[in-house]
């Protein structure tokens, strides 16, 4: 197997599982809102970030990364830019990890936590459906045998 195939089927099944993980997740989000936000009420009352949380963001940035490798192999802006993105992503939730303290205290006080978490629900199904396209494109681009 060359490493334009390998390229190929790595991009189409990374971004299948992601975006079935995102819609499966936010619909979940979505639907139990409240579970979530007394969650993130319970972990605010310690002093360490949450471990699911950071264990979600290690394997993102460990699944991500080799995107960044083989987005030059075919080069493609859009897995090039996607990868990006998703390290983007990674570094911008880890910000708020590495600032729990303040972090936390928004948590404690913001009366509107069940609508933004409602809310990003809503934001990881609709990126959750673009990630889709964006395995239906690569597979179209680059059929595999």
């Amino acid at each position: 197997m060359d490493l334009e195939s390998f390229s190929t089927k790595w991009f189409a099944l990374y971004y299948s599982a992601l975006a079935i993980s995102l819609i499966g997740t936010g619909g979940y989000i979505i639907l139990k809102k409240n579970k979530i936000a007394n969650y993130l009420i319970d972990k605010a009352d310690h002093e360490k970030p949450p471990a699911l949380l950071i264990r979600v963001l290690k394997y993102l940035f460990f699944f991500t990364l080799p995107g960044l490798v083989l987005s030059f192999t075919p080069f493609s802006w859009i897995e090039l830019l996607f990868t990006i993105w998703g390290l983007f992503v990674v570094y911008i939730a880890g910000l708020q990890l590495v600032r729990w303290e303040q972090s936390r205290t928004l948590i404690k006080t913001n009366q509107q936590l069940p609508n933004i978490i409602k809310k990003s629900g809503a934001i990881m199904v609709a990126v959750g459906s673009a990630i889709f396209l964006l395995a239906y494109l690569v597979i179209i681009r680059h059929p595999m045998s």
